[in-house]
């Protein structure tokens, strides 16, 4: 356009070059749409027949639009030296108003596109675009001033557009960063997620062979003796029976401790209560020792307090057993308006508190289990005198 040496010249790539800002105008709307999320198709597609319309009236207005009649060319001298090709004595196309609607047009679509994506918290991500589209039709604005006699210079429209790619391009780079970065992020949660299914599901194993099974296995080996010893020894047999009957039930309480840590339904499902007193009948069966079980003022509660407060207790059994070499124990929860409280005690061996091994007896995992829901943890603990964990949880946080 600044090339043209006659009028011909000058309408025909005047028409070409506002046409294409019309294609563009089109291009930007589905861009916008795409990269902010919102897809009112209704509109869209009228702002795009609207575009193509103006597109078909610039090919067939004389000047593409913005004149009616071009007397002469002239030029004018930029600071370098470069001559521009500028139409003099021209009449103003009463056409043009389709152009500046549709700038107006364009600029109210995206600034709303724009408002609506950094409600949803995408903020960055809105100025990015509200801003190069600001700078892409404040040139487009800056050209039409040129075209009223306003003043003379250079058309800013392809350097508007160049803006507007390198802001977005920069965006676009930086979200793709972002991308991969959380795509990795996903990998490594997925491969830690499978490691976490391994462990839980070997842990299971575990339980099972070290109480389900080999409780099975005494029941299996008490049925084959029970008739032999009947006819010699029925009182013996008798006892046989009622150790068949207790080992029964706790494989079969073993059996709902697993379910319910497999099915986590469960837990919703249930009260504490409810699952502290089968928890405990299961580890009594497996263990053979007596746990004196004691529930008042069960309510409900939150799921995640609920777990705490069950995988306390059961690492907590889970100790006892294995080293505390105590005969009784005695699991106490109490509730009411203002806390849940969970004491567990027995009258094992003991241990000093201050000399724990590190990484022993699970009482660091036990202290972090109850500092995620903000409760407080007690651990009592003398030698020959067995040892006491207190578990306390203020509800509301008073």
């Amino acid at each position: 356009m600044y090339q043209s040496t006659n009028i011909e010249n000058y309408i025909y790539a005047r028409k070409w070059v506002s046409g294409s800002g019309f294609i563009f105008t089109v291009f930007l709307t589905w861009f916008a749409t795409i990269y902010t999320n919102f897809k009112p198709l209704r509109l869209i597609l009228v702002l795009n027949s609207l575009y193509l319309f103006y597109f078909l009236i610039n090919l067939i207005s004389p000047a593409g639009i913005s004149y009616s009649h071009i007397s002469q060319l002239s030029n004018f001298s930029l600071p370098w030296g470069e001559l521009i090709a500028y139409p003099e004595r021209t009449t103003i196309n009463p056409l043009i108003r389709f152009q500046f609607l549709g700038l107006i047009s364009i600029a109210i679509f995206i600034l709303y596109a724009c408002y609506r994506q950094y409600l949803r918290g995408e903020k960055q991500a809105a100025i990015s675009l509200a801003v190069s589209t600001g700078i892409l039709l404040g040139v487009g604005v800056h050209d039409r001033l040129i075209d009223f006699r306003v003043f003379k210079s250079v058309y800013l429209a392809q350097f508007g557009f160049m803006s507007f790619v390198l802001i977005m391009s920069l965006r676009l780079i930086k979200e793709l960063f972002q991308s991969v970065k959380l795509r990795q992020k996903l990998l490594e949660s997925e491969r830690l997620r499978k490691i976490a299914v391994e462990e839980e599901r070997n842990r299971l194993a575990r339980d099972l062979h070290d109480s389900v099974s080999q409780t099975l296995f005494s029941v299996a080996t008490i049925a084959e003796t029970v008739p032999r010893v009947w006819q010699r020894h029925p009182e013996i047999a008798q006892e046989k029976l009622e150790e068949l009957a207790q080992l029964t039930q706790g494989a079969l309480a073993e059996m709902r401790s697993l379910l319910v840590e497999l099915r986590p339904s469960g837990l919703r499902d249930k009260s504490l209560g409810e699952l502290l007193k089968q928890l405990t009948k299961a580890v009594q069966g497996r263990a053979k020792i007596q746990i004196i079980t004691t529930v008042t003022g069960d309510q409900p509660l939150p799921e995640e307090v609920k777990l705490v407060f069950y995988r306390v207790t059961q690492e907590a059994l889970n100790n006892i057993i294995k080293h505390a070499q105590s005969t009784q124990v005695d699991v106490t929860f109490q509730g009411n308006s203002e806390y849940m409280k969970l004491c567990i005690s027995d009258n094992g061996y003991g241990f000093d508190v201050k000399d724990i091994p590190l990484g022993h007896l699970g009482i660091e995992i036990m202290k972090e289990r109850a500092e995620s829901i903000s409760a407080n943890f007690q651990l009592e603990s003398y030698l020959g005198k067995g040892t006491k964990i207190i578990l306390t949880w203020l509800i509301n946080g008073r």
